[in-house]
C-alpha cells in the first residue's frame, strides 16, 4: 500500500507555491493626464515591502507636471514640477501608497509612463529566498521521514 505522505508533501508544496506566488507586484502603465486634471494611483503595501518606482512624462510643450506622494505612514512628499522621477524605499507600515500626477496648471495633456515593483519580505528575507528556504526545509523533512521509516520497516 502506498504511503499518503508523498501526496501530502506534493499538496503542501503546491499550496505553499500558490500562497506565495502573488508576493511580487509589478506594473507598467501608460496614463493620459488631461490638462487641468489630477490623476491618482494607489498601491497597497505591507510592512517591510521594498518598492521601486519610475515614471516619465511627455507633453506637447513641456514634460513637467506636479508630482507628490503620500506614504503608508501618512507622510506626504512634494517633488514639485518634474518630468521624471525614480525612487526606491522600504515601507515602514502597512497601508496605501498614493501617487498624484497633477496637470491642473497646464493647457495640454501629458502622457505618463509609470513602472513600479513591490517586493514582499517575510521574516526579513526576500520572498524568493523565503520560498526556496521553505521548500528546501520541507523536502529535507520528507526525505528524513522516508529514511527513518525505511530503517524501521
Amino acid at each position: 500500500m502506498k504511503s499518503p505522505s508523498g501526496s501530502l508533501c506534493a499538496l503542501i508544496v503546491l499550496a505553499l507555491l500558490i500562497v506565495l506566488a502573488g508576493t511580487v507586484q509589478a506594473k507598467t502603465e501608460s496614463i493620459n493626464v488631461q490638462a487641468g486634471a489630477d490623476v491618482v494611483r494607489t498601491v497597497n503595501l505591507a510592512s517591510e515591502d521594498r518598492v521601486s518606482l519610475k515614471f516619465s512624462a511627455l507633453g506637447a510643450s513641456s514634460n513637467a507636471l506636479h508630482f507628490w506622494v503620500t506614504f503608508a505612514n501618512g507622510t506626504t512628499t512634494d517633488y514639485g514640477e518634474i518630468g521624471e522621477r525614480e525612487m526606491f524605499f522600504t515601507s515602514e507600515v502597512s497601508g496605501q501608497f498614493t501617487m498624484h500626477f497633477d496637470n491642473s496648471n497646464s493647457s495640454s495633456s501629458r502622457l505618463v509612463t509609470l513602472n513600479y515593483e513591490v517586493e514582499h519580505y517575510y521574516f526579513g528575507m526576500p520572498n524568493v529566498l523565503f520560498i526556496v528556504v521553505a521548500i528546501t526545509v520541507l523536502l529535507v523533512g520528507v526525505l528524513a521521514g522516508y529514511i527513518i521509516m525505511g530503517k524501521y520497516s
